[in-house]
């Protein structure tokens, strides 16, 4: 039994240790600004969740996504079937960065190119976004988002 103690330890520390990455890479975005930006986009423009979106957001960003939150009350996702029916009526939107300006060490700015298509119908809209990351206290977050065109 003396001998089996080395092996046991080794796979606990290992179990452990791959537990805790998988723990800590799950429990938010990478602290780099265009990680938060690209989940601040996913998040806002492909889930269309403000309130998930305001989780890395601050400053102008944050004001503005609370303002819809409270305009919306829960409306946008009011649906008679609920999530289903909401996934089947969004439209189909897609976003890429097209240019990256780093303003200084702590401000960060992304552009990206958003397309917007209804389900139904051939209509088609393009957006350029213009968004703000800033670092305080250490950690970025999304500072302000506009329409750019």
């Amino acid at each position: 039994m003396q001998r089996m103690r080395p092996i046991k330890s080794f796979w606990s520390a290992f179990i452990f240790a791959l537990t805790t990455v998988l723990v800590l890479s799950a429990c938010g975005v990478a602290n780099e600004p265009q990680k938060i930006s690209e989940a601040f986009c996913f998040r806002y423009f492909i889930k269309l969740d403000q309130a998930e979106a305001l989780e890395i957001a601050g400053g102008l960003a944050a004001d503005k996504l609370r303002k819809e939150i409270e305009l919306l009350k829960g409306a946008a996702r009011n649906f008679k079937d609920g999530e289903q029916e909401f996934h089947r009526a969004k439209p189909f939107i897609d976003y890429k960065m097209i240019q990256r300006t780093d303003q200084d060490a702590d401000h960060v700015l992304f552009l990206y190119h958003l397309t917007i298509e209804a389900r139904q119908g051939n209509e088609k809209m393009e957006r350029e976004i213009l968004l703000s990351t800033i670092r305080e206290n250490g950690r970025w977050q999304v500072n302000n988002y506009e329409d750019y065109r």
